[in-house]
């Protein structure tokens, strides 16, 4: 058993690491995210992150404010539409955004399940862009930016048709998983910038209030010790 001294040091900065991580709406787009601070995250995504035999079955799809036409409509797509009061998600008005979409990896000649090797397999997808999105935000904390997740994704909107799945190179909006953003966090609470239709948009805040409103259930609620 390795003993854990030898490492001093290191669960005092996974400790302040986590604490210093916060689910992010608010962008301070006046900061510079530098193309080579993506690259050194992505680099360790693909060096770490685990995957069933190293095949990945997912795309990373790393957007900056280039095309502005595309952020806005990913903005406005991303939107849960039948809520009561449908909240657009500014998540995706980051200095940078990453779009996890499925993948079908190459033909696996160890692969002796009998499933298709053409089939996109979105179970699977899901499972590796979990294990490498959790170490995104990490990695992006290390480096003194934030993360802003986002799920809340309107299927049937207009933009997916002229503009979304052509600029990404995917054939239907299914396809997407999960959205990231990643950037600079913005000491305004309320608002944050959309540099397409140059205004101000509503945003929220509850960095670290998340469990006052949303509580987790209990723990023996959906965690079981097989104890010996």
């Amino acid at each position: 058993m390795t003993d854990i001294t030898q490492y001093p040091g290191l669960q005092e900065f996974w400790t302040e690491i986590q604490d210093a991580r916060m689910q992010t709406s608010n962008w301070d787009l006046t900061q510079t995210v530098t193309q080579e601070t993506m690259q050194s995250v992505v680099d360790e995504i693909h060096k770490r992150a685990p995957c069933k035999q190293n095949r990945v079955h997912y795309g990373m799809h790393i957007l900056d404010w280039s095309d502005t036409n595309l952020r806005n409509e990913i903005y406005e797509m991303a939107v849960d539409r039948d809520a009561p009061y449908p909240k657009y998600n500014s998540q995706t008005l980051a200095n940078w955004l990453i779009v996890f979409t499925g993948r079908i990896p190459a033909p696996y000649r160890f692969d002796f399940s009998n499933v298709p090797d053409n089939v996109l397999d979105l179970g699977l997808t899901s499972i590796e862009i979990g294990l490498a999105s959790h170490m995104l935000i990490y990695s992006a904390a290390a480096k003194g930016l934030q993360c802003g997740f986002c799920r809340c994704l309107d299927f049937g909107y207009e933009g997916w048709q002229t503009t979304i799945l052509s600029s990404l190179g995917i054939s239907v909006p299914e396809e997407v998983q999960l959205i990231v953003g990643v950037g600079v966090a913005s000491d305004n609470v309320n608002q944050t910038y959309n540099p397409h239709t140059d205004t101000w948009v509503d945003a929220y805040k509850d960095q670290g209030q998340k469990w006052s409103v949303e509580p987790k259930p209990a723990q023996s609620e959906y965690i079981t010790w097989h104890n010996v």
